[in-house]
């Protein structure tokens, strides 16, 4: 419970389930989904005009013909790749959907870099999945036609999904403009289970509350901070709690991507490799395809699975969408999971970093000043 910054806020009752990759976490939406009495709720950075969101909008379509209440919502700039032809047969099929944040509004503005980052799932009050994924075939296997991008995210069942619900709902209704039918949250019976909290960043005064979380428990950790981070670009405080869990002895890993959809991240996360690495921590490198998770495990007891990335944009503009389980079973999966992601990759030690050229070095020098704005 101290790993926790607000243990009075954990809720008991949960069933948790973990998603390694797309591959693991696609056919249990689309499975839910199908099964939806009453209502979808999908809010999304990024829904693809490809195979994969072609494929989830088809089972929208299906269940918005069947009298369910579908309602999408997608981010304007995370899915500008994606055709108002493609949302308007969407909505001609008797889908609800929202564009947040339109480009033409605000182009250039504040507004215009606030973006709605979440990755979330509400069926029927009953089940809510959320994590790093987004619906595009970047996520999928290679076996599916994806590119089989590494993420992870979780299924919730229990209490927390009503609060999941009216987080979707507060959004939907600022951005709708229009009168639709309120959404009433389920009331998932509490029982046994995994202890939850979900934590929202839609809403100015709660914009550091995620990273606060993270730097609790990792300044109370005791024996293992394990972080996966796809844009790892930590604030000067976050640095400070790691350097001295590591101080203490702390196993300290980063799981952080070899390659990059945007390189200028990428090489301004590793311009701090070194310090890092001086300081005790360890680095491993994913070696395959994009490495896109948002998670982290400390002592085996606090996990915590979302859409925050460790940088400025999530901190200051994004909307994120995380949650903190409090279990040792469902910390021991993400334990698994962690190693044998690790066993996957290439660590990187001090010597060999020294010995990286001196190309990578100037873009690093070159790109890690902009860090606040990628």
């Amino acid at each position: 419970m101290g790993l926790c910054l607000r243990p009075e806020m954990l809720r008991g009752g949960h069933r948790v389930e973990l998603h390694r990759d797309g591959a693991e976490a696609y056919p249990r939406m689309l499975e839910a989904i199908r099964g939806a009495r009453a209502s979808v709720f999908l809010e999304m950075y990024i829904f693809a005009e490809d195979a994969i969101g072609k494929r989830f909008a088809e089972t929208l379509v299906e269940r918005a013909k069947a009298g369910v209440d579908v309602r999408l919502m997608y981010d304007a700039a995370g899915s500008k790749d994606s055709s108002r032809e493609f949302f308007g047969e969407l909505r001609s099929q008797g889908v609800k959907v929202v564009e947040f944040n339109p480009l033409a509004r605000f182009w250039g503005g504040f507004r215009f870099r606030r973006r709605n980052h979440r990755k979330l799932l509400v069926v029927d009050g009953r089940v809510a999945f959320l994590g790093g994924i987004n619906i595009a075939r970047d996520y999928a296997s290679t076996a599916d036609g994806g590119l089989g991008w590494r993420d992870t995210g979780v299924a919730l069942e229990g209490p927390c999904v009503a609060d999941l619900a009216a987080m979707f709902a507060e959004i939907w209704t600022r951005e709708r403009r229009r009168r639709d039918p309120p959404i009433v949250p389920g009331a998932a019976p509490a029982g046994e289970g995994a202890r939850v909290l979900v934590l929202s960043s839609q809403r100015y005064r709660d914009r550091w509350e995620i990273a606060q979380h993270y730097r609790h428990a990792i300044r109370q950790a005791r024996s293992r901070v394990w972080i996966a981070n796809a844009y790892f670009l930590p604030s000067r405080r976050f640095r400070r709690a790691l350097r001295e869990a590591a101080w203490r002895g702390v196993d300290v890993r980063l799981l952080l991507p070899s390659r990059s959809d945007f390189a200028p991240v990428l090489y301004a996360a590793q311009r701090l490799f070194a310090s890092y690495l001086r300081a005790g921590m360890r680095i491993f490198e994913w070696p395959g395809a994009m490495m896109h998770a948002k998670c982290a495990v400390v002592d085996g007891a606090w996990s915590t699975v979302g859409s925050f990335n460790i940088d400025h944009l999530s901190l200051i503009n994004n909307y994120e969408l995380t949650a903190v389980v409090d279990d040792r079973d469902f910390g021991a999966r993400m334990e698994s999971m962690f190693e044998r992601d690790f066993a996957q990759c290439r660590e990187i030690t001090r010597d060999g970093w020294k010995r990286r050229g001196w190309t990578r070095r100037w873009l690093e020098l070159l790109c890690h000043p902009f860090r606040t704005l990628f």
